[in-house]
């Protein structure tokens, strides 16, 4: 059911637009991004948050 719910809000959304050609495509678009991006990974998880900018040079310091 669950698949169903969303294939007719994909529909809605592909019908309803001015291209839906170029919807439709857009949605597979973003299907595979999302695919691409769950098989290259995360990145691990850890306990405490690690920074990634410098402490200086920063805008207001």
């Amino acid at each position: 059911l669950e698949l169903g719910a969303a294939a007719v809000l994909m529909q809605t959304a592909i019908a309803g637009a001015d291209d839906p050609v170029k919807m439709a495509r857009a949605m597979r678009l973003a299907v595979e991004a999302g695919r691409l991006a769950f098989e290259a990974g995360r990145i691990p998880m850890k306990l405490y948050a690690t920074a990634s900018s410098p402490l200086t040079g920063v805008i207001g310091s």
